[in-house]
């Protein structure tokens, strides 16, 4: 078994090798030797087959069969220990299978740790804390080998059943939280993965799937984006483990929440780069990073324009630390879209809020946030009726009634 509170050092190849599959790391040889001293010391003999034809490299057939004797060897070991402990404890037995598909984990055997997990899953005299640690193994499998969104569905769906007719302990149902949390930014649902990641962070167990600092990263990044503004400090800086993690190991992340929370968006364009380029390095990602960047600008946005009737574009570019004519595009383009409740007096070289466009009454008792989703709702109905009146016309004229 992996050792306790600490993530296995393999898990962190993956992202070099997603880096390395990136047309801008294409060619870098300080990722491409980290990736290989990574193999070389855990004897990852199927891993280095597996990198070698994806990337195209050349073979080295000495390394791969030192590597593959290492591994025969240890799993021989594995199998011999198996079988001399058959008729002991059922529980030292189970350790033991579990310890042979860690090992197969850790040289990156895929069909191999996959199909021993699948046996054990499957397998109704396995003890079912043993079956949920091997359904927990699939969903790490399917991570570490290019982030299978439909096999990790698969996963989570099958834990969720076990756990949900086993009656799983406390501590299954908190690692299932985390390995939820972390499919949950694979398909992008930042609500759900917000929500779980700060009821887990507190009793935070699951070292074997991420370290701890990915989760509080990845806890901030899905906080930052699915949760209103009320809600963000309650859960980033009052909430213990979180808060005392924000503020001593991790404050370029305090950084990033504060510098929008305190309206310093200078400051939070400089910090959202630098998630941007993160995010695009991370696998589980990188397929959400564009998405991301434009919705946390667009947040921005709406919350310097909630507080005023109308700003100048210069006034915006400048607390955005950017040009007018880029700020001038952006807002255009949302309100276009019909995202950013405001218009452009290009006269004035100013923003309008539409939201103020309402009684004076309306705008004391109705929150910004409100009024900008009610009129977002009234277009979308006017514009859905016009369509339903249009289709009724013609209807009526190919109908005798």
């Amino acid at each position: 078994m992996e050792e306790e509170n600490i993530t296995p050092a393999y898990m962190d190849l993956a992202a070099i090798k997603f880096c390395l599959s990136l047309p801008e790391f294409k060619n870098n040889n300080e990722l491409r030797s980290k990736l290989m001293d990574g193999i070389r010391k855990g004897d990852m003999a199927p891993y280095y087959k597996e990198v070698c034809q994806e990337f195209d490299w050349p073979l080295d057939n000495g390394l791969l069969k030192q590597m593959a004797d290492a591994n025969m060897k240890r799993i021989q070991e594995l199998d011999q220990e198996h079988d001399k402990n058959f008729i002991d404890e059922e529980d030292q037995v189970s350790g033991i299978w579990q310890a042979k598909l860690d090992y197969l984990c850790s040289i990156g055997d895929q069909q191999a740790a996959t199909t021993l997990a699948e046996t054990k899953f499957n397998d109704k005299t396995v003890p079912k804390s043993h079956r949920i640690d091997a359904v927990f193994t699939l969903f790490r499998i399917a991570y570490f080998h290019g982030c299978n969104i439909k096999l990790m569905n698969s996963v989570i769906e099958k834990a969720a059943d076990l756990i949900e007719t086993s009656g799983g302990d406390w501590s299954a149902r908190n690692k299932l939280k985390a390995y939820e949390g972390i499919w949950s930014l694979a398909i992008r649902d930042f609500n759900k993965a917000a929500n779980l990641f700060v009821d887990v962070v507190p009793t935070f167990e699951s070292y074997e799937l991420a370290s701890f600092g990915t989760i509080i990263r990845y806890t901030v990044y899905a906080c930052m984006i699915a949760l209103p503004r009320s809600e963000l400090k309650k859960k980033l800086l009052h909430h213990g483990v979180m808060a005392q993690a924000l503020n001593s190991e991790y404050k370029d992340l305090k950084e990033y929440f504060l510098s929008l929370y305190e309206g310093r968006y200078a400051e939070f364009f400089v910090c959202l780069a630098k998630v941007e380029t993160d995010m695009k390095h991370d696998p589980l990602l990188h397929a959400h990073y564009r998405h991301y960047n434009q919705a946390m600008r667009l947040r921005a946005y709406k919350q310097i324009l909630q507080a005023y009737r109308s700003l100048s574009l210069e006034y915006m570019a400048k607390s955005f630390g950017v040009t007018v004519d880029y700020i001038e595009s952006e807002v255009a383009r949302f309100a276009a879209a019909g995202r950013l409740q405001c218009k452009i007096d290009s006269v004035a070289g100013a923003v309008v809020t539409s939201h103020y466009t309402h009684s004076k009454s309306e705008c004391q008792t109705e929150a910004p946030e409100a009024t900008l989703l009610r009129g977002t709702l009234y277009q979308s109905a006017v514009k859905k009726g016009d369509i339903l009146l249009n289709r009724l016309k013609k209807l009526t004229r190919i109908i005798d009634f």
